[in-house]
């Protein structure tokens, strides 16, 4: 059964290039995509991913805001969160794992260590 990846990415060129890595992984992943914080919270709710990649900084709902919602709810406080975000400053990271995520990974991304990371995070559970 394949596992379920959320990608919350309000870029859409960003989006296209982690489905083409993916798809071209060969990895047992249905990978769901939302264009907002708010969206990815929904989404996590109804899908229950085994991941979710979360841009920090996107329209309607960040991930800053989407990513405690996610952590302070019985549903889906388990689920491990990646920030997948420009942002590199090292407060940022400090604050990405502050918030409740496994992971900060930094765009633009490298498919083999996005592949690497997702692998590793997915082994986990």
């Amino acid at each position: 059964m394949s596992k379920v990846i959320l990608l919350a990415e309000d870029d859409e060129d960003n989006r296209d290039l982690v489905q083409f890595v993916l798809m071209r992984s060969k990895m047992d992943i249905e990978l769901v995509v939302a264009e907002n914080g708010e969206e990815a919270v929904k989404m996590a709710k109804e899908r229950l991913p085994s991941l979710i990649l979360m841009d920090m900084q996107m329209p309607v709902m960040d991930g800053w805001t989407a990513v405690p919602l996610l952590k302070a709810d019985e549903q889906t406080k388990e689920i491990p969160v990646i920030a997948f975000t420009a942002q590199i400053k090292p407060e940022d990271r400090t604050r990405t794992h502050e918030i409740g995520c496994v992971e900060h990974y930094t765009k633009p991304m490298d498919p083999e260590e996005l592949l690497t990371l997702i692998q590793k995070c997915l082994n986990k559970e």
